[in-house]
């Protein structure tokens, strides 16, 4: 009994002490600002590894929050787009309703609602966009394309390029490389996201492109790297592939 004791008390001390290792080595590895939190980790202890992994580890991992989670806190909104739908049955009010279910991870009545919306009003590019993301999602690139092309003759800079971004996804993924390689360039000199420059290399390698392919990361990996620590941290994961995909070239 006394023994079982000790060891859930052993225990319960370890646990702290290897969180915060595990902060520390998180922080070594993938910190841009690194001196600055080693030194927090270091003197804050348990304490300081708690600040990091909610300031630094948690929006990196990109956690999502659990599906029973997002029901309860959308619940008061959906039963408002539910009641906007029901009483005024605008395109408007579809978008609404389609933009919570897709939040709350509900795409199958979420797609739905943006039909509806595009059959009231075929040129609202919300609807366009909402529709086209979720088609991206179940794979069904054709249609994502089909909506895409219509949004971005509309607003060619819908969310600030990240319009422009998806359909360069949806043109890769459908393997159209002529015309992917040129919306991508289009892409990357006007929005300089980062996974096109990505999508653009694999392109120029199956191309047998290597060197272009090599300048594209590398000028890619280049700007992200000297871009504020937000825009780093959000695009690590595409650095990460970009560095693998350098070496293998």
């Amino acid at each position: 009994m006394v023994q079982t004791l000790l060891s859930s008390l052993g225990l319960w001390v370890l646990l702290p002490s290897a969180f915060w290792m595990l902060m520390i080595f998180d922080c070594v590895r993938n910190e841009p600002d690194r001196q600055t939190w080693i030194y927090i980790l270091i003197f804050l202890n348990v304490a300081g590894a708690i600040v990091y992994f909610f300031a630094c580890w948690l929006p990196r991992s990109n956690v999502a929050a659990p599906s029973y989670f997002k029901r309860w806190s959308l619940r008061q909104p959906l039963w408002n787009a539910e009641a906007g739908v029901r009483n005024i049955g605008k395109a408007h009010q579809y978008v609404t309703l389609g933009n919570v279910l897709t939040e709350m991870g509900t795409f199958d009545k979420a797609v739905v609602a943006y039909q509806q919306a595009l059959e009231k009003e075929p040129a609202n590019v919300h609807a366009l966009w909402g529709a086209a993301f979720i088609e991206m999602r179940n794979k069904q690139f054709a249609v994502a394309r089909e909506h895409l092309q219509a949004l971005l003759k509309l607003d060619s800079d819908y969310k600030c390029g990240e319009a422009s971004l998806l359909y360069g996804k949806v043109l890769f993924e459908l393997g159209d490389w002529e015309i992917a390689q040129s919306h991508l360039e289009k892409d990357i000199k006007h929005w300089s996201h980062p996974e096109s420059s990505l999508l653009l290399a694999t392109i120029q390698s199956k191309a047998g492109n290597t060197q272009d392919a090599r300048n594209c990361l590398e000028t890619m990996l280049a700007k992200v790297k000297a871009s504020p620590i937000y825009h780093y941290r959000r695009h690590q994961h595409v650095v990460r592939k970009a560095e693998k995909m350098l070496k293998a070239l």
